[in-house]
């Protein structure tokens, strides 16, 4: 209990602070924006008209007012997904489709970061039971930390391979890889290492795959790159589990009348 509280108050710390920094700044740009609006009010009220400049200023200052709003929209999801995650809908899936998915959208970035991504699969693979929406946020959320860690650009391996129990999909980027004091608090929240980030999207993916039933696997060196593994059971595993389950209480009832 003293653990979750202390995690509930680390949560409502980060969170306040990450809420502060777009707030300064809607405070200052919105006293900004009031005194362009008095500027215009006094020309107008001399008989004067509204020049191209001032327009622009005032179109500038909404602007960054409207980042700053979408922003804080961003932190208080992440923060609703961090501590309140929705149960999955599971489901049929296929991971390859929901992978691509996730690629399209991410395919102006790719181009701009100059990443190379190659994508080794079987022939064939299984079909699992995923909440379509809650995985494609999970590949969104590891290939940006990927693109992230290639600044200068480099290449992302994604491999999509079947084990007995699971089905799996590893990224393995280019990058400049965790250091050892980093790599046991990265699932911790508001822990990150980028200068734009709020330290909730692992925590939010490790949420996400322990909700399916999966696991994640990480391996990581200085230099050398980083590769994250999601893994999703089997359709077909989790159906046999179920059967098996369901044999035992029969032979459990059969027993009791017997």
């Amino acid at each position: 209990e003293s653990e979750r509280i202390n995690a509930v108050k680390l949560l409502a710390a980060g969170v306040a602070h990450e809420i502060g920094n777009p707030l300064n700044a809607l405070n200052i740009h919105l006293q900004l924006l009031d005194r362009e609006v008095g500027h215009l009010r006094q020309a107008v009220e001399t008989g004067g008209v509204a020049d191209g400049e001032s327009l622009d200023s005032l179109h500038e200052l909404t602007e960054v007012a409207r980042t700053e709003v979408a922003r804080l929209d961003q932190v208080i999801r992440q923060f609703l997904q961090a501590i309140r995650p929705s149960k999955p809908e599971l489901k049929p899936a296929q991971i390859e489709v929901l992978l691509e998915d996730t690629l399209t959208l991410l395919k102006q970035e790719v181009e701009n970061r100059n990443i190379r991504i190659e994508i080794e699969r079987p022939e064939k693979l299984p079909s699992i039971k995923a909440d379509h929406g809650q995985i494609k946020q999970v590949f969104f959320n590891v290939i940006r930390n990927a693109f992230q860690a290639m600044p200068d650009g480099g290449r992302l391996r994604i491999v999509l391979f079947e084990t007995d129990e699971f089905l799996g999909t590893t990224f393995q980027d280019s990058g400049e890889g965790i250091s050892p004091e980093d790599f046991g608090r990265i699932f911790e929240p508001y822990h990150t290492t980028k200068a734009s980030g709020s330290g909730l999207g692992l925590m939010i993916v490790q949420r996400i795959v322990q909700e399916h039933g999966g696991q994640i696997e990480i391996s990581s060196k200085p230099g050398a790159g980083t590769g994250f593994t999601v893994l999703l059971p089997l359709t077909e595993r989790s159906i046999r589990l179920l059967d098996a389950n369901a044999s035992r209480e029969k032979a459990g009832r059969s027993r009791k009348a017997s």
